[in-house]
C-alpha cells in the first residue's frame, strides 16, 4: 500500500514538473509584454508633449503672422471704386457667367 501511495506522489510530482516550465515561460511573457507596455506609455507620454509644444508654437506663428495682403486691399478697393463702376462690374460679371453656360459642350 505504501508503495502505491509512492508512486502516486512520484506521478503528481512528475506531472507538476511540466507544468513548471509552462509557468516559468508564463512569467517570462509577462514581463516582456509588462516592459513592452511600460516603454509605449513612455513613447506615448512623449508624443503628447510634442504635440502639445507643436501646437504652442504653431499659435504663436500664427498670433506673429502678418495680417494677409487680401484683407488689406479690399476695403481700399472698394473705398476707390464708385458706384458706376461697381455697377459696370457687376454687368461684366454676369456677362461672363452667362458666356461660361452659354458654351456646354
Amino acid at each position: 500500500m505504501k508503495t502505491f501511495l509512492c508512486l502516486g506522489v512520484l506521478a503528481m510530482l512528475v506531472g507538476c514538473d511540466g507544468s513548471r516550465v509552462e509557468l516559468e515561460s508564463a512569467k517570462t511573457n509577462v514581463a516582456n509584454l509588462t516592459r513592452e507596455r511600460d516603454d509605449l506609455k513612455v513613447q506615448v507620454a512623449t508624443l503628447q508633449q510634442q504635440l502639445t509644444t507643436s501646437k504652442a508654437d504653431l499659435a504663436k506663428a500664427k498670433a506673429a503672422e502678418p495680417p494677409s495682403v487680401e484683407k488689406d486691399t479690399k476695403p481700399t478697393m472698394a473705398a476707390k471704386s464708385s458706384p458706376a463702376d461697381s455697377s459696370t462690374a457687376a454687368k461684366a460679371a454676369k456677362a461672363a457667367k452667362a458666356d461660361k453656360h452659354a458654351h456646354k459642350s
